[in-house]
This record gives C-alpha cells, structure tokens and sequence, in this order.
C-alpha cells in the first residue's frame, strides 16, 4: 500500500476528485476516515455521507448520524435502532391497609380505573378511598386519556384522617410505546443501510 497517492489508488493517505485511503480527502472520497463532498467511510464527514459514523447534510450512519436530512441507527437523524428504557428502580411497595395500622406515608401498587367521574386509583378492580392533589388528578386524567399507563405506584400520606395521594410514578417496562410492526420496520431499514454502506464502501466504482 502506498504512503501517499493522488490518483485515485489505494493509499494511507488520498487526496484528489475520487481518493481512496484510510484517509481519504477529495471530491468523492472512500477511507476509513472520508472527507469529501461525498464521503463513504467508517467515519465519513461531508454534504452527501454514507457512513458508519457521520456528519453531513444529509446521508446515512450506521450507529450514528447527525444531519439536515439523514437516517441512522441513532443521533440527529431519524433513528433505526429501537430505543430502550433506561433502567429504574420501583420504590418499596407497602400494603394500602398499612395505613390504618399507623403508617404515615408510603408508596402503594395501583391501577388506573375508568369511572363515570374519570380516571381513579384502584386496586384489583375496586376504587381505593383516597383524596388526590391536583396535580396528580391532571396527570392521572392524562394518563388515562391516552392509554399509556395501566399501573404505577402512588405516594400516599396520612393528613388527618384521609390519606392523600400527591404523586405517582410509573411502573418500570409498562408504558406502551411504538408498536411491535414499527420496531421491525426499523431494524429492516437499519439492515438496509447496513448493506448500502458495505456495497458503497467496498464496491470499486
């Protein structure tokens, strides 16, 4: 392999209209490292990429792509790889009937009910008797309008004699997101650019 080649041969170093190198710079440029107007690399920077890593105006990365116009496994582009839920924590669960034997506060497992006065907290079908701050009777109507919560934990405390719920958190893995046919959709297409970039990239033109 040559140190250096402006002709448009395999070089460590490339430059020209169409370089191809571990670093490659030129108008159309293949490397490792590409820079070029047009740049098909591992790591590829320019106005039109196609790339495992890459910046341009538009374009494709295979893990990574940050564009005007692109798609790519993840980055400022539309996204391919399904996203995964950063791993939380449930807080300790403590029985509800725990707050007549002197608890003052804790988080209890609840079901979001429909009722003909809207969303209420429950447990196994029936209603629990609770008050609810604003705050939570918002979200929780929100909740329920959209679907995207059946369960979660309420935080409740003893104020007087009613126990008050002032906050709620989501069940970890129970909200639903995209649907299972949208997920494959995007691992097909991750696939596809997958196979774009090994054909651009290894293919002599």
């Amino acid at each position: 392999m040559k140190l250096f080649s402006s002709d448009g041969s395999l070089a460590i170093f490339a430059i020209g209209p169409a370089p191809i190198g571990i670093f490659a710079v030129g108008q159309v440029a293949r490397g490792v490292i590409a820079l070029g107007q047009g740049a098909v690399g591992v790591i590829a920077v320019g106005q039109l990429c196609v790339s495992i890593i890459g910046v341009g105006q538009a374009g494709m990365g295979v893990t990574w792509f940050g564009a005007m116009a692109g798609v790519g496994g993840r980055g400022l582009c539309l996204r391919l790889i399904p996203g995964i839920d950063p791993p939380r924590t449930p807080p300790k669960e403590i029985p509800f009937q725990s707050f007549y034997a002197g608890v003052s506060e804790g988080f209890v497992g609840a079901q979001v009910l429909r009722t003909p006065s809207g969303p209420r907290l429950g447990q196994h079908g029936a209603q629990l008797p609770i008050k609810m701050t604003p705050a939570v009777l918002a979200a929780l109507r929100e909740a329920g309008a959209t679907g995207s919560v059946k369960e979660l934990y309420a935080h409740m405390k003893v104020i007087g004699r009613t126990i008050v719920c002032d906050r709620l958190v989501e069940v970890p893995g129970t909200r639903s997101t995209f649907p299972l046919w949208l997920q494959c959709l995007r691992v097909a297409g991750l696939v596809g650019i997958s196979a774009i970039w090994w054909y651009a990239f290894t293919t002599k033109f």
